[in-house]
């Protein structure tokens, strides 16, 4: 197993005080389950897969993964400080987590209460019952890291409009230190919220709250908060980005259109006008300027033949086309906008009565 990021950096800049986590030293239950050891055959097979800690809870306890053909008797590691080789701790108490036919893994029955944060390489040694022995350098790693996590985590308001667009974040960043569980709040430590949108971060207080009002943006209408990292502070967990979705209630519009005329002869064209509108504040106003949003449909109770478009409207919301309608029917006018803070809107015209040319 490679060295993790972050395992070569020295610790308390000098030696480690040699912390020793010791138990009965042999499997007791095993032993009672197995009697004594019986000689050596030539098919025995004992063998350190990996060690690790494998649960964000827990990320004290040390797991050692074992081959053997022979019931375990005994396991011993050694958690070293990689860079200057010095002896962290010793852990010999160790118990069944999981069977398989291909591996065994053991855990310590207690987490490990080391001196200090770290990254940790380990050394294994394993004795079975028939007393085969083998030891395992650098087996693997446990990374003596305090989970963090977030906590009262409020969003207001969690729907958003075109004129309202900005929400309060608030929350606790907390840590779960390794070994003991202590659960302590986390001081000016960064948590990013919508980073991609507005880089700086929030720097919790003393007791671990943060808070930071963000805009909202249509092309995510989301928040989302996350802690990556802290400059001079390695061995703390980072939180995945967490995502609180935000409700957008869009700008309502309308749209009205005519007609010139209603009968036009095959091939002729038809004079279409009308005019789009967004309620604000003020109340309805024209919606002006809107650029390739307005299409056109020649429909009947029975299917759509054509569509037309598109549409700019101008400084006042009005627009206008002269259409050849390609068969009896009317027109549905669709309006699309391209913000989700603007609701779309339809119209339709009277029908048009399409007749044969004259000859």
């Amino acid at each position: 197993m490679s060295a993790p990021a972050g395992s070569r950096r020295a610790l308390h800049g000098g030696q480690m005080k040699i912390r020793s986590v010791l138990a009965a030293g042999v499997l007791a239950a095993v032993l009672l389950a197995f009697g004594s050891p019986a000689p050596a055959q030539a098919a025995d097979v004992l063998q350190v897969n990996s060690a690790y800690n494998d649960s964000s809870d827990d990320l004290g306890r040390l797991y050692v993964s074992v081959t053997s053909s022979q019931p375990v008797a005994e396991i011993r590691a050694e958690l070293v400080d990689e860079e200057t080789g010095a002896l962290v701790a010793r852990a010999t108490d160790f118990v069944l987590h999981s069977e398989a036919p291909e591996k065994t893994v053991f855990r310590t029955s207690a987490p490990l209460i080391l001196d200090a944060l770290g990254d940790y390489l380990v050394h294994v040694a394993v004795t079975d019952v028939a007393g085969n022995h083998v030891r395992q350098e650098r087996a693997g790693w446990i990374l003596y890291r305090v989970v963090t996590f977030l906590e009262d985590v409020t969003i207001n308001p969690t729907t958003v409009d075109y004129d309202n667009r900005q929400v309060a974040v608030r929350g606790v960043l907390k840590g779960r230190w390794p070994g003991t569980g202590e659960v302590r709040p986390l001081a000016d430590f960064p948590v990013q919220v919508n980073s991609s949108f507005d880089p700086t971060p929030a720097i919790t207080a003393s007791d671990g709250s943060f808070g930071k009002t963000v805009t909202i943006y249509a092309i995510s209408p989301e928040v989302d908060i996350s802690y990556s990292y802290s400059l001079g502070r390695p061995y703390f967990e980072y939180i995945p980005q967490q995502i609180f979705p935000i409700t957008i209630d869009p700008r309502e519009t309308r749209i009205t259109a005519k007609v010139n005329r209603t009968r036009v002869a095959a091939g002729q064209s038809v004079r279409l006008t009308g005019q789009l509108s967004w309620l604000t504040a003020s109340g309805w106003a024209p919606h002006a300027n809107q650029v390739h949003d307005i299409y056109l449909d020649l429909c009947d109770d029975n299917r759509c033949y054509a569509t037309y478009g598109p549409l700019d409207t101008d400084g006042k919301g009005q627009f206008a086309a002269d259409v050849v309608p390609l068969h009896s029917g009317y027109f549905i006018i669709g309006y699309s906008p391209s913000d989700r803070f603007v609701a779309g809107s339809s119209g339709r015209t009277k029908a048009v009565t399409v007749v044969a040319a004259q000859r």
